[in-house]
């Protein structure tokens, strides 16, 4: 059940419903058995090939951006202290911190992007990857501090048959990996688990019952807004 908005102060409804307006535009980008099928969900390419200024080519993967060791090895440099769930504002700053890092810190690899499609497409998996961490952390402290982490307690709900979903279709991978001997043949079957479960998530409804008041465009955060553009999808 819902906290009534008048309970609330001007200020503090309009800042809760910024948030669970985020909340819902993130959870709506984010299914996807693994970061890779999220990428493709989203129209995005799982990884470009890119060429140096040395002439040779790389290749520049979504998923290393995503990687969790990655996403630590810059909390702990770039020292965040704030509280990291909250998709508003320190969503937003976190992502341009992020976005920063890869690209003037950790690898000189990501300073090889230099065409417009392709940094347009390394922000977008950027902001994808920061969402996706901070859900996923929003999720693990309310489980296991039992802390209101999220705005929209249904949110919460859905992330946790998300995430169980997710869990149920990576280990049929494992499972199909070590039955099925045939590379091709066990890609084909981890594939239409990956399917299967994304039309398992698809299926659900994400909110039920009563709507959110709407804000206006220019009042919700930026990332909320540009997570289901499409217009910026490297194909």
């Amino acid at each position: 059940m819902l906290t009534p908005f008048s309970s609330y102060s001007n200020d503090a409804q309009h800042l809760l419903i910024q948030e669970m307006q985020a909340e819902q535009q993130a959870l709506s980008v984010l299914r996807g058995t693994t970061f890779t099928e999220c990428l493709k969900l989203n129209s995005l390419t799982p990884a470009l090939e890119v060429l140096t200024s040395k002439g040779t080519t790389i290749s520049i993967r979504g998923a290393d951006i995503y990687d969790s060791h990655t996403w630590k090895k810059f909390l702990v440099i770039s020292n965040q202290e704030e509280v990291l769930y909250q998709l508003t504002e320190v969503g937003e700053r976190l992502t341009k911190q992020y976005k920063s890092w890869l690209l003037n810190e950790h690898t000189a690899r990501y300073r090889e992007l230099s065409t417009e499609a392709d940094l347009a497409w390394f922000e977008r998996v950027v902001m994808l990857a920061v969402t996706r961490h901070i859900m996923e952390y929003k999720y693990e402290v309310y489980v296991t501090q039992g802390k209101k982490t999220f705005a929209d307690p249904r949110i919460a709900l859905e992330m946790g048959n998300l995430l169980l979903l997710n869990r149920i279709a990576k280990e049929s991978a494992r499972m199909v990996h070590h039955i099925v001997k045939e590379p091709a043949q066990a890609r084909s079957i981890i594939q239409q688990f990956y399917e299967e479960n994304y039309r398992q998530m698809h299926n659900r409804a994400l909110i039920s019952g009563e709507q959110l008041p709407s804000l206006p465009a220019e009042t919700l955060p930026a990332s909320a807004l540009q997570l289901n553009e499409g217009e910026e999808a490297h194909e």
